[in-house]
């Protein structure tokens, strides 16, 4: 048998076992724990700790009307900036943008502050800005 036979027959051999070859990871119980708890966390889909301006808060009859009508003006006049209409019993909530710091939603709050006299920068969980 020539070299080159030989040397094929076992690279063919090498190749055979180690498409068979089985991976068998140790780990600690509690790395799993923690990976279901991190899926869990990101699945509430909650977001992280930012800022939001707050255009308006009432409460009483026909707050779900105003509140809409007020979300409604400012998406026409900002279609870029994401608006939430919230219920915090007994109020309802509209408040805007997604600002991870306080000084970019006081740039914006300065923007908007004549057409929303009333509005005013809050702590909110936000949602994460778009990857580009």
């Amino acid at each position: 048998m020539s070299t080159k036979k030989i040397l094929f027959t076992l690279l063919f051999i090498a190749a055979v076992n180690y498409s068979f070859a089985q991976v068998n990871i140790v780990a600690d119980a509690a790395i799993d724990s923690l990976v279901a708890k991190h899926v869990r966390i990101n699945s509430e889909g909650k977001g992280f700790p930012g800022f939001r301006v707050q255009i308006f808060s009432d409460s009483g009859n026909g707050a779900r009307e105003r509140a809409n009508e007020k979300r409604s003006q400012f998406v026409l006049k900002y279609p870029e900036v994401p608006a939430y209409l919230d219920f915090n019993n007994p109020n309802f909530i509209v408040r805007v943008g997604d600002f991870r710091t306080k000084l970019e939603a006081r740039k914006f709050l300065n923007s908007i502050n004549i057409e929303f006299t009333y509005a005013f920068v809050r702590k909110d969980m936000i949602q994460p800005p778009p990857i580009d």
